[in-house]
């Protein structure tokens, strides 16, 4: 009897042996497995957060070559052109690039726009004392409300321009055409009895200065 129970017991702390052992490699070998999974899992938690990063470390570095996007100085047809810049004393003289441009409020102080083309150019409010338009193109540009003191509109072309009181104050009309130009009355008026306004031809349009305003 102790022998078959010696036998029973062996048996049974062999098969427990073996389960244990089963269980064992089980254990051994479900490690890699999981490992796979989780590194699977770790790698797509760095792919999701690295694709912005990535985009946020290009941005970054574009901006820090490029600099930051500048608001004006569009081309022509939309922007700001020149609008509120300050263009003192700078050279805009001989040249077609500027026709139609915005020069709103900007500051032209003695700057030069001589035997440019600037057709259509808004200057509304614009500071022009002292600046040179002598032989400019000035065709439907816009004039109101600057500052014109001591400016030079000698052999401008100006049909159907605006110009508002400041036009009394340039320095001077020579042999300019304002055929058309729209000026307020009061302020053509007297600007009909300046001496360079009396005379003068120009040398482009062959129209008296005179004339183009249709002093009485």
């Amino acid at each position: 009897m102790k022998f078959v129970l010696c036998l029973f017991y062996l048996a049974s702390s062999a098969k427990a042996f073996q389960v244990s052992n089963q269980q064992q490699q089980h254990r051994l070998l479900s490690p890699p497995v999981n490992k796979n999974v989780q590194e699977r899992s770790e790698q797509n938690i760095q792919n999701y957060f690295a694709v912005p990063t990535i985009a946020a470390a290009t941005i970054l570095t574009t901006i820090s070559i490029f600099g930051p996007t500048q608001p004006s100085f569009a081309v022509s047809g939309g922007g700001l052109d020149y609008a509120g810049l300050d263009i003192s004393g700078q050279d805009y003289s001989n040249s077609k690039a500027y026709k139609g441009k915005d020069f709103t409020q900007t500051i032209a102080k003695g700057t030069d726009f001589s035997n440019s083309n600037l057709q259509g150019c808004r200057f509304y409010k614009a500071f022009l004392v002292n600046a040179n338009f002598e032989g400019s193109d000035l065709r439907g540009a816009s004039l109101e409300d600057t500052s014109m003191d001591g400016a030079n509109l000698k052999n401008a072309i100006a049909s159907g321009a605006y110009f508002g009181a400041s036009l009394l104050d340039v320095g001077t009309a020579e042999n300019a055409d304002f055929t058309d130009a729209q000026i307020p009355p009061k302020t053509l008026v007297s600007f009909c009895s300046r001496e360079d306004v009396v005379k003068g031809t120009n040398p482009v349009t062959g129209v008296d200065t005179r004339e183009s305003l249709m002093c009485p």
